[in-house]
């Protein structure tokens, strides 16, 4: 099959350096995204090997996988199959199931790429010998380095520092997918490329057509991988006991009855099941109490938070600091001001301390376990997890 070359300069310039001859390696999934990841950096003059990472086995992998392997040959590139079963249970499922547990809404996907998908990526490409590891998402990296000056014997001198990543919004703003990313290191972005930062999602799918690839019109899954959403409940009930309490409004009042704690989430309205003054909203929920808070709609308003499990990718950080926070994905994010809980140092790199975020305008269901991301415009400077 004849395949145009279709030239995206951004790479070489990230990379600075000759592409040729250089390996990298592509997770696959079998989907668009991932195919035309690799089609692109074949094409760019890479050699290119597929990685189909095998997290939890079930119909939409085995589906995936068999995708992923056509896709493949079809490139003309080597697919390895590389199962992570075991390590996905034990830090990304078994940490989900906690989470809800503890009254939380985690977000997978935030914790599975660090922690999970690109330590995979990471270690695979090194035992290939490869030189990078690219993936199929919406988002493009920077490269800075900068000449910095340095006091040697009171003599000024200048020094090459090492370079830094940046991590940044994709073109394509309805597609970027920067905000699932803040939590890889600079040791990992340094290693990363992201073909598709650059092209408009409708762009990506012109050109699989184009090539006549078969997943060219393919839908994009909206699920987490390990369950899809109309099994979600069933999942739950599954790992979790159901305990069923008292709903209450917010002066205490009994509304109701919920069925379990974990089957609601900040800011839900459907599923309540409760008539009178409504439509309520879920606002809280008392662990210890076992007891579900329900209000209306202005008390799910809050312009105040904190968050822990903080990653910054940026190495400037000052605090108090003022950046764009966005609390949930598909939120716009909002102007406010980063402060430091524990500590009034500068500099602050480490992950374990404690945020508070003070928003400019109210938002709505700011919900525990769920992240808040910092931007500077396009940049992500770094993010946490929201706990309350």
């Amino acid at each position: 099959m004849r395949m145009k070359i279709y030239a995206n300069t951004r790479i070489c310039e990230l990379n600075s350096m000759p592409i040729k001859r250089k390996k990298v390696i592509v997770g696959m999934s079998g989907g668009l995204d991932s195919t035309m990841t690799a089609a692109l950096l074949k094409k760019e003059g890479y050699e290119v090997e597929g990685i189909f990472l095998e997290f939890w086995k079930n119909k939409n992998s085995e589906e995936g996988y068999e995708s992923a392997r056509k896709m493949a040959e079809i490139l003309g590139i080597q697919l390895h199959k590389v199962n992570a079963e075991e390590d996905f249970k034990k830090k990304i499922i078994d940490e989900f199931i906690r989470e809800y547990e503890s009254g939380r809404t985690p977000n997978p996907c935030v914790i599975c790429n660090p922690r999970m998908k690109f330590k995979v990526l990471m270690d695979e490409m090194r035992k290939i010998n490869a030189d990078f590891m690219a993936t199929g998402h919406y988002a493009r990296l920077r490269r800075e380095t900068p000449n910095t000056k340095y006091q040697i014997l009171n003599k000024a001198k200048y020094s090459k520092s090492k370079s830094t990543i940046h991590l940044m919004k994709a073109e394509d703003k309805t597609k970027d997918q920067s905000y699932f990313l803040y939590g890889l290191n600079q040791k990992q972005l340094e290693k990363i490329i992201f073909p598709l930062g650059d092209y408009l999602k409708s762009r990506v799918r012109e050109i699989a057509r184009e090539m006549n690839l078969p997943v060219a019109d393919r839908e994009e899954s909206q699920d987490v991988c390990f369950v899809s959403q109309d099994n979600f409940g069933n999942f739950l009930k599954k790992y979790i006991k159901n305990i069923p309490g008292k709903i209450c409004d917010m002066s205490g009042k009994e509304l109701g009855k919920h069925e379990g704690l974990h089957f609601y989430t900040i800011g839900q309205r459907k599923g309540i099941n409760l008539g009178g003054e409504g439509p309520y909203y879920v606002i809280k929920k008392n662990i210890s109490k076992n007891m579900l808070i329900v209000s209306n709609k202005e008390d799910l308003l809050v312009d105040e938070f904190k968050v822990n499990e903080v990653n910054w990718i940026s190495t400037d950080i000052e605090f108090s600091l003022k950046a764009e926070i966005k609390v949930r994905y598909h939120s716009n994010p909002v102007c406010g001001t980063i402060m430091e809980v524990k500590s009034s140092k500068f500099k602050v790199k480490s992950a374990g301390k404690n945020y508070r975020i003070k928003l400019d305008e109210p938002q709505e269901a700011i919900t525990p376990g769920q992240s808040a991301v910092f931007y500077r415009g396009d940049e992500v400077l770094g993010g946490g997890i929201i706990t309350g």
